[in-house]
């Protein structure tokens, strides 16, 4: 009797420590399940060293910008401190020397200085590079008065005939330097009692003598003007 109670209570204890040991078991495989049964973090490293890249991608275009900005403003300072500005202008009476002359000048009324490429003149739908030949085009024969007048020189060499007839002055133009402020006289031709007729002509068309003028910057920027005020850049003069 006293046995079949020993192994009862044995029984007994084994089937606790049994039970013991299955719920040990169960905890242990609860809490060593995998990590991708478990429920994440949003904010993880990886999402906030994206953020950072990100960050620093935009602060590094928004700088690029803002250099581009300035770089593009400084351009135009120094492009507008340089800039020249070309006409082309005519009158018919000298007030300093309170005489009647006949003149074409050409001012730079720019900010910089301009380097004159050619001075093109256009009558009748003609275009010259030599301010006499559109003279004799549009009024007399240049040469023809110049031979003149060196003839009555050589047989006066007293006399200024040169002077005191009325000599056509002329300047080059091409590849000159014209300084801001400062102008050029293309052409020069003073009334007088021998010229009144050749005088009178060019007075007349003098208005309907256009000029093309092609100059360019210091920066080699160019610009194509007609002597008037309408003014547009090119790349280059031809």
């Amino acid at each position: 009797m006293d046995n079949q109670q020993q192994d009862a209570s044995c029984s007994t204890v084994k089937s606790e420590q049994d039970t013991n040991v299955e719920e040990q078991t169960k905890s242990t495989q609860q809490n060593t399940q995998p990590a991708s049964n478990q429920r994440k973090a949003w904010f993880t490293n990886e999402r906030l060293n994206l953020f950072l890249a990100l960050c620093a991608i935009i602060i590094s275009a928004a700088s690029f910008y803002a250099t581009y900005l300035q770089a593009n403003a400084a351009e135009r300072q120094v492009k507008a401190a340089t800039w020249p500005w070309l006409e082309v202008m005519t009158g018919n009476f000298n007030e300093e020397k309170n005489l009647s002359e006949i003149t074409f000048v050409l001012s730079n009324s720019g900010s910089g200085p301009a380097i004159v490429k050619y001075v093109k003149y256009h009558y009748n739908d003609q275009s010259y590079l030599d301010i006499y030949k559109v003279i004799s085009a549009c009024c007399f024969d240049t040469q023809a008065y110049e031979t003149q007048l060196q003839t009555l020189q050589d047989d006066s060499p007293d006399i200024n005939i040169f002077e005191a007839f009325g000599w056509i002055m002329t300047s080059a133009s091409d590849n000159r330097l014209l300084a801001s402020g400062s102008k050029l006289k293309l052409f020069g031709f003073k009334r007088t009692g021998f010229n009144e007729t050749q005088w009178d002509k060019v007075n007349k068309q003098r208005n309907s003598i256009k000029t093309e003028i092609c100059y360019c910057s210091l920066l080699e920027q160019c610009y194509l003007s007609d002597g008037r005020g309408d003014v547009k850049e090119i790349q280059q003069c031809e």
